[in-house]
């Protein structure tokens, strides 16, 4: 059964002494040690203020990492985004997390499950909850087709082949992309992995705007805009 957990900022969170920046919603059962990681894991760089013209450019982390815990490591698939400005007309962010159990994993692959409507939420209703059970994962496999996205971006698909070869032979290579603000590399990514076998597709582990990830936390592909720090890091 999948868990999940939502981080922002409230007045009250749902754990008893929580303000500010804190847990508001998380399922019923939820390790302690997987909840303080999953909140650890929650920081986002704004690039444009609330107000700025550009602020829908802000970019959006979508990530499929491996957290371990203590025997084993699970397979966790976030979103974290700008929120606008919290209760106290403070920058805010909206974090959500979703824990998988490895049979829960859709056939589809990590970029697909997160590419799917309404599974990763994108607001936050107010409202402090400890659900009962986890949210249903779709388990589509759904038709390989040609890679778009990479055509429209780079005027050339096959590229979606040099990530997916990298995938096949080693999922664990580092492999970086550099993006403007406003461009999307879920896509890119959900096309490239749709084209290993499905039993490769959760081997391949990503995040699509790396801003700094904890040594032991597994996450091979990464998104690196253009002119950070990180993308400097990446180039040496």
């Amino acid at each position: 059964m999948s868990h999940e957990l939502l981080y922002t900022s409230a007045p009250k969170g749902l754990f008893p002494g929580s303000r500010g920046f804190c847990t508001v919603v998380a399922t019923d059962g939820l390790a302690p040690q997987v909840k303080d990681r999953l909140e650890s894991l929650s920081g986002y760089r704004h690039l444009f203020p609330p107000g700025d013209p550009q602020v829908a450019k802000n970019p959006v982390v979508y990530s499929h990492i491996r957290l371990p815990d203590r025997t084993r490591t699970l397979p966790v698939l976030s979103r974290i985004a700008d929120a606008g400005l919290d209760y106290s007309n403070r920058t805010n962010k909206l974090a959500h997390h979703i824990v998988l159990d490895p049979a829960e994993r859709a056939p589809g692959g990590p970029a697909w499950l997160l590419h799917q409507p309404t599974f990763m939420q994108s607001r936050w209703d107010g409202q402090t909850v400890l659900k009962r059970t986890g949210r249903a994962v779709p388990q589509q496999d759904p038709p390989i087709g040609p890679a778009r996205r990479w055509k429209e971006l780079t005027g050339d698909a096959g590229w979606a082949g040099v990530l997916a070869e990298a995938g096949f032979n080693d999922p664990a290579r580092y492999l970086f992309l550099v993006f403007q603000p406003g461009q999307e590399l879920l896509p890119l990514f959900e096309e490239a992995i749709a084209l290993l076998p499905p039993a490769k597709r959760w081997e391949v582990t990503f995040i699509t705007y790396f801003t700094g990830l904890p040594q032991d936390v597994r996450c091979s592909w990464r998104g690196v805009l253009k002119g950070s720090p990180e993308e400097s890091m990446a180039r040496r």
